[in-house]
């Protein structure tokens, strides 16, 4: 007789909510399709000066202005998520909305007003698009940040869905490139003109739609009320989250407190060391050959998704806290290694002797690997967080949490230029930019160093203290979703059902005993 195999909700006592997993491949292209737009407006500089006669200085200041604005639009969406409700549920909506906003937004903007407006008129119609285009992003994150929680809280499943994210944000930006630079772009004599950005608009606008229809197809089963937890208080539920509620989520959630502390040391880290300054100083200058640098980052995709997937698999047996703490020592250990090994080896002999190269591939690979874990892990437990406010509150605000986070992510990303550069104008480069050629001095080695390895270090560090009083092990989340489960009304026959599970093993057990003794 074949011994079967426990389900978490066996083993834990606890019905977890699980997802098909058609449904979560589907409903993660809704990132995909927010990547098609961020792929389009990387031309944001051109549409303004091609369409509307905007100074490329000028524009540059409208992008950079617009970062308040996005950050404004995070908590506001966020509370409109919070109290909504509606028979087609809230992701759905919420996602096509912003897909609606986004399309009209880069509509506008390559098409119906490309070449027609300029002067203050052009500006002013650039920034207002560029506007509805923020908040169509805002509205769109907000409900990719809320499936997870709704698709599942099977704690070995859960971390599985930063997973088909993860390949799809790998995927569809490279996709959309190749297809703006070698399908489209020669139809237009390899120039970047209104005509090449009206055309690239229509495509992305039709194939986002495809993608983000698929994947309301993905979230739908999901996508219904009982889903969003409420605490049942006799025969009504309680009443809608408000701002209070929100602040106090900030303000006395100490896990998501801690891990914002993490997030935000992680991503200004990280955010520093892969501005394209330090891309140019480590392979430009440092190893002098800058043209690896693609190819390295093309290469590193099939092991990152790989690790992606253990990752999932480690978070999903050992819970997301340990996963996340435990790989990045690992990420720090390695990354120790490597600056060891970019200080003292001759770098420019990397791609031209093989030990040297070996070395920095293997070193290299290896610190995206840990990173790919740790990012699968963090995201799961956010989704976590999520569920911890609920049962220490009652209060359910995956959007608030979603908002929180992206709010902070928004507003360290553009301090990154600013430190990098403020750190290589300490070795001189004050006028101009570190270029591909320049002479490989102590001070370039160190600073790459510093800014490449050094600062990532720091921020798993902290990452580290900030998370070693977290509470979310794997255990407490049983407890937590356990309580949960209860406080929504959820009944639970899963404890039963792991009961004659163990019974009928051990029956099975004790047959086969007194067979052998026969």
């Amino acid at each position: 007789m074949e011994k079967q195999k426990m389900t978490a909700a066996q083993q834990d006592g606890v019905q977890y909510r699980r997802a098909k997993t058609w449904c979560i491949a589907l409903s993660q292209l809704n990132g995909a399709g927010k990547m098609c737009f961020y792929i389009l407006l990387t031309y944001a500089t051109y549409i303004g000066n091609l369409n509307f006669g905007i100074l490329a200085a000028v524009t540059g200041v409208i992008i950079t202005a617009s970062r308040i604005f996005d950050g404004i639009t995070d908590p506001i969406c966020a509370y409109i998520f919070e109290r909504f409700n509606s028979r087609f549920g809230k992701v759905r909506i919420f996602m096509m909305l912003g897909w609606g906003f986004m399309a009209l937004a880069t509509t506008l903007m390559c098409n119906v007003f490309a070449g027609k407006l300029s002067g203050v008129a052009g500006i002013a119609v650039f920034v207002l698009c560029y506007g509805i285009y923020i908040l169509g992003y805002t509205f769109s994150s907000t409900a990719g940040s809320v499936m997870g929680n709704i698709l599942s809280d099977d704690p070995r499943q859960r971390p599985t869905i930063s997973v088909w994210s993860t390949i799809y944000s790998y995927l569809s930006p490279m996709i959309m490139m190749m297809v703006a630079m070698v399908v489209l772009l020669p139809r237009y004599d390899n120039i970047v003109s209104s005509d090449f950005l009206s055309m690239l608009n229509i495509v992305v606008c039709g194939v986002s739609l495809v993608m983000y229809v698929i994947s309301c197809i993905g979230i739908t089963p999901y996508d219904k009320p009982e889903n969003y937890l409420v605490v049942k208080q006799g025969n009504s539920k309680n009443e809608k989250p408000g701002f209070k509620d929100m602040l106090a989520l900030v303000r006395g959630n100490k896990e998501l407190q801690r891990y914002l502390w993490a997030v935000i040391s992680d991503k200004l880290a990280n955010n520093i060391s892969s501005v394209s300054v330090v891309t140019v100083m480590l392979y430009g200058i440092m190893i002098g050959n800058y043209s690896i640098s693609t190819t390295i980052s093309t290469v590193a995709m099939l092991p990152g998704i790989i690790f992606a997937i253990i990752g999932a698999r480690l978070a999903g047996k050992h819970g997301n806290k340990k996963v996340m703490v435990d790989w990045t020592w690992v990420c720090i250990i390695l990354n120790v290694l490597y600056a060891a090994f970019l200080l003292f080896t001759d770098t420019t002999q990397i791609t031209r002797a093989i030990i040297p190269s070996v070395l920095f591939f293997v070193l290299t690979f290896g610190g995206n690997a840990a990173r790919m874990v740790v990012s699968t892990a963090s995201n799961s437990l956010r989704m976590d967080i999520v569920d911890y406010e609920f049962y220490r509150s009652g209060k359910y605000m995956p959007a608030t949490v979603a908002a929180t986070c992206n709010f902070i992510e928004k507003l360290i990303s553009s301090l990154g230029v600013t430190i990098s550069t403020a750190m290589i104008g300490l070795i001189g480069y004050t006028d101009v930019l570190p270029q591909t050629g320049d002479p490989l001095t102590t001070g370039v080695k160190v600073m790459t160093v510093i800014l490449l390895v050094g600062f990532p270090i720091l921020g798993w560090i902290c990452t580290v203290i900030a998370m070693k009083k977290s509470e979310l092990s794997r255990e407490k989340m049983v407890e937590v979703q356990r309580t949960n489960k209860e406080r929504t009304g959820i009944s639970d026959n899963t404890v039963e059902t792991a009961a004659k599970l163990r019974y009928a093993e051990n029956l099975e057990s004790a047959v086969k005993e007194e067979s052998d003794a026969e």
